[in-house]
């Protein structure tokens, strides 16, 4: 057999690599996590009492703005770590334009009511409340997105997590607004950031030792 018979056999059944899968997989598992986080918080907490009313005012949306942003931003560096070569970590100061937002609008805010409003603009009525829940309920996402994690070949194990942690947090907020009667931006500067850097925090810490090869 001739080389060239040789090559034109060994690639008679040649199909292009899907290289995009892995991508399509994180965004698809992502709204995936997103619905079943929401779905968690409705049957576990419910809807805010004044939710047909809330939802479409400026405080909710500025809310749902800051998790989806968060997420959004994320979930592009983590597809984009799970890829040899690439190098994600370059943009990750991008997380911070939607959280420097927030906490600009609630400075704003803050200058704008009285000195004595500021420790209820802060605190609101369920600062721990918020604390605990939207790093429980990040839980189902950040599972999520380890199991893909799982499926790629990431070479930086904390920058993964942390995006992971990042936009599993993102999500969280997202489904957590469905309930959280606190809306305030002093108090989504606050707590939810603190919330969202807790989160990343535990994706940072656990992925590097859970994706070991």
């Amino acid at each position: 057999m001739q080389t060239d018979d040789l090559i034109s056999l060994m690639t008679a059944s040649h199909r292009p690599v899907d290289t995009g899968w892995l991508r399509r997989a994180v965004w698809l598992g992502a709204v995936a996590a997103l619905a079943a986080t929401a779905l968690l918080v409705v049957l576990t907490l419910g809807l805010r009492p004044d939710f047909a009313r809330a939802w479409l005012t400026g405080p909710v949306i500025a809310k749902v703005l800051l998790g989806a942003s968060v997420a959004s931003i994320a979930l592009t560096l983590f597809q984009r770590s799970l890829r040899p070569g690439l190098k994600p970590g370059r943009e990750l100061p991008l997380i911070a334009l939607p959280i420097l937002l927030t906490i600009a609008f609630a400075l704003f805010t803050l200058a704008q009511a009285p000195a004595e409003q500021w420790s209820a603009l802060i605190l609101g009525r369920y600062w721990r409340a918020c604390l605990i829940a939207v790093p429980l309920y990040a839980l189902v996402p950040l599972i999520v997105l380890f199991g893909l994690a799982r499926r790629g070949a990431p070479v930086d194990g904390a920058l993964t997590g942390a995006c992971a942690g990042l936009a599993s947090a993102g999500l969280a907020t997202v489904a957590y607004s469905l309930h959280c009667p606190d809306d305030a931006a002093p108090f989504l500067a606050t707590w939810y950031t603190i919330a969202i850097a807790a989160v990343t925090g535990l994706g940072a810490l656990t992925f590097p030792r859970l994706l070991r090869w």
